[in-house]
This record gives C-alpha cells, structure tokens and sequence, in this order.
C-alpha cells in the first residue's frame, strides 16, 4: 500500500522540480516541456510496485457490469 503511495509522490516530487526550471534549462537537458511527466515515469520505472493479479480480474469484472 505505502509502496504504491510513495512511487506516485516521486513522480509528483519529479514532475514539480522538472516544471520549475525554465525553458533555457529543460533545453540544455534535453526535455521538452510536453513531456516532462512521461519522462518522470520512465526514471521512476523500476520501482512501479508491482500490481495484485486480483486488482485486473476485478476491474475486468466491474468493467463486464456485474
């Protein structure tokens, strides 16, 4: 449960720092501004929690309407 909380408040922590540097800076760095949070993602791969197998059978059986 923590693990999933903390691996989202890195990407937050990331994407906020990553937005606070000007256009100069992101330039040098190489980012563009547009995809600041899918390069947060891809930093912070590795540590994505691992998902519980009964998370996708419910929400394929809440999806079906049951």
């Amino acid at each position: 449960m923590f693990e999933k909380w903390f691996y989202n408040f890195k990407i937050g922590r990331t994407v906020t720092a990553l937005n606070s540097l000007d256009d100069a800076t992101l330039k040098d760095i190489g980012l563009n501004r547009s995809n600041i949070k899918s390069h947060a993602y891809e930093v912070f791969k590795n540590e994505k929690p691992e998902e519980d197998p009964l998370t996708e059978l419910h929400n394929q059986y809440v999806k079906a309407g049951y």
